[in-house]
């Protein structure tokens, strides 16, 4: 049985999941510092720790070592410890941040680097200075820079006065979760119409496969209510499109199961409401994660949950969105 909208809950307990993370992460970091006697031992223990914690809160690891690329390097000479995506790690040896010099140097030598991969960005210049944010890590303590200043993509716009640094912190559940929530929220691709056709449109990998599901299912598997659906969108888009809507359906049809990939003879007007289907169904996906993160950039992402849940999770959470139970909420 389905439950009522109103009865169902996200299955992921997303405060337990980040904190549990967290600790996880500090007790890692107080093992790795009983061993570590240099920058590189801390680098390597930390790096290798970090990695299965990542997987845990739904992030693949794809870090870069010691390069900025060939455009950032000729930008800024000094070479980065670590980059996961657009967060910069600075690694210093064990408790140098005891110094307020050693604190100083890395705090300068992050803001360099933040600016070099900025300007070595193909995107806004101004976008991905704000996007980008520098760690610097000595096992004992943690501190996070980012540059909080507006900026119109004018290179020459930087006033360094505007990197805000906060910490040293200790390393303690808190600054690891937030390490871990920086590190979740940067590993978003942006919500762009760019990245949107490359992940979902007719040439992705998931497309062609959703549409010749929704195909497959509107011939062998709809119900009453999937034909009323069906008769309607016919009505509708009959009214819109009018006689071209049934003229050369044929060639119509071969060119949109070339698109999509389907391999078999269909109905131009199945196919169409097949596509319709998907892109509507992906309309809502999109509309749910925006209002997950309305209160927070930092917050789960709504479809990572769909993505590691049973069936019958999956089919109650669909019941859900289809009933706009998240929408009203």
């Amino acid at each position: 049985m389905i439950k009522r909208k109103d009865e169902i809950k996200p299955r992921i307990n997303e405060d337990e999941l980040l904190s549990n993370a967290a600790d996880k992460l500090v007790s890692n970091i107080a093992e790795i510092m009983r061993r570590a006697k240099t920058e590189e031992d801390l680098r390597i223990g930390f790096e290798k720790s970090l990695e299965p914690i990542l997987k845990g809160i739904g992030i693949e690891p794809r870090p870069i070592y010691e390069s900025l690329g060939i455009e950032k390097r000729a930008i800024y000479r000094g070479r980065p410890d670590a980059i996961h995506g657009k967060i910069i790690i600075e690694y210093e040896p064990p408790n140098a941040f005891g110094s307020e010099s050693a604190v100083i140097h890395a705090y300068d030598q992050l803001k360099g680097y933040i600016i070099a991969k900025a300007k070595g960005e193909k995107t806004d210049f101004g976008e991905s200075l704000k996007r980008i944010i520098g760690i610097g890590f000595d096992g004992k303590s943690i501190f996070f820079v980012k540059y909080l200043g507006k900026i119109d993509g004018k290179i020459d716009a930087i006033d360094e006065k505007l990197f805000i640094r906060q910490g040293p912190l200790d390393i303690n559940q808190d600054s690891c979760r937030t390490l871990l929530t920086y590190l979740r929220a940067i590993a978003r691709l942006p919500l762009s119409a760019k990245y949107l056709a490359d992940k979902f449109g007719p040439k992705s990998k998931i497309a062609p496969i959703a549409v010749s599901a929704f195909v497959d299912s509107l011939e062998h598997w709809g119900n009453e209510r999937t034909k009323v659906f069906f008769n309607e969108w016919k009505r509708l888009f009959g009214i819109v499109y009018g006689e071209q809507f049934s003229a050369q359906r044929a060639e119509e049809a071969r060119i949109l199961s070339k698109i999509y990939g389907i391999n078999k003879e269909i109905d131009f007007q199945k196919l169409l409401f097949s596509v319709h289907t998907y892109f509507a169904l992906l309309m809502k996906f999109i509309a749910a994660e925006i209002i997950n993160l309305k209160e927070s950039a930092l917050a789960f992402s709504y479809s990572h949950q769909l993505t590691h849940s049973s069936k019958n999770e999956l089919l109650e959470q669909l019941t859900y969105i289809e009933n706009g139970g998240i929408y009203a909420k």
